[in-house]
């Protein structure tokens, strides 16, 4: 079905990009400095046709990957290391590349990598061929649990009532603040309440970044599951 609606509407993604290329290094050749050592990061979000390219566009480079199968959020992205390892045996590759986890994570307390656990530990007991089975994640401190607010409507998450002047203000978020929602709709409708309320990111755009307060925006209720 996606196949047939982009013939019909002449459109191309990013798989079709990287064959496009692959089918070009089988007709010409590619000149250029000679490339010794390669560095990718974030390489989850990766499709496993790429790093075809990549090996063989720089196979006699070392090359190094960063990332965490967690994180593959990108539709259409199902990066396995497993995946890669079969591509690296098919191309006739007798070496098994060297593999090391970092499980301690500086960047978030406890109770989130401990949520963030539970989740990976449901998406192997349903998809246990989708993920990677890697050691959780674990940190060195703690951090407050989640508040959870419901039952109110959307405008008056972001007005604080002030008494002395008897009228209402609408709460400005500086830089340490970010208010995530799930999509561009999402987005639109707090845009709406609000559009200088401050910073207001999509799942994917936030992806990465750090924040010392986070409103998680009508996640659930805008999920596309509700849909089915």
């Amino acid at each position: 079905r996606y196949e047939k609606m982009k013939a019909r509407n002449f459109d191309f993604d990013s798989v079709d990009r990287t064959l496009a290329i692959l089918r070009a290094t089988e007709t010409k050749i590619f000149g250029g400095p000679h490339i010794h050592e390669v560095y990718i990061d974030e390489c989850q979000d990766n499709q496993i046709i790429d790093y075809k390219l990549i090996l063989d566009l720089f196979g006699a480079a070392k090359i190094f990957m960063a990332g965490d199968v967690a994180q593959c959020i990108a539709r259409g992205s199902t990066f396995r290391f497993k995946d890669l390892y079969q591509l690296l045996y098919m191309r006739g590759n007798s070496l098994k590349p060297k593999e090391f986890e970092l499980n301690i994570n500086y960047r978030s307390h406890k109770g989130i990598l401990k949520l963030a656990s539970s989740v990976i530990h449901l998406l192997r007991i349903f998809f246990p061929d989708s993920i990677d089975q890697l050691s959780p994640e674990i940190s060195e401190v703690g951090g407050p649990q989640p508040l959870i607010i419901e039952g109110c409507e959307a405008k008056d998450l972001f007005v604080h009532r002030n008494d002395n002047i008897k009228s209402d203000e609408f709460i400005e978020f500086g830089a340490g603040q970010v208010i995530i929602v799930r999509d561009e709709k999402a987005r639109k409708r707090v845009e709406v309440i609000n559009n200088r309320i401050g910073m207001i990111l999509t799942v994917f755009e936030a992806k990465g970044m750090e924040f010392n307060d986070v409103l998680l925006f009508n996640f659930f209720t805008d999920s596309p599951a509700l849909l089915k």
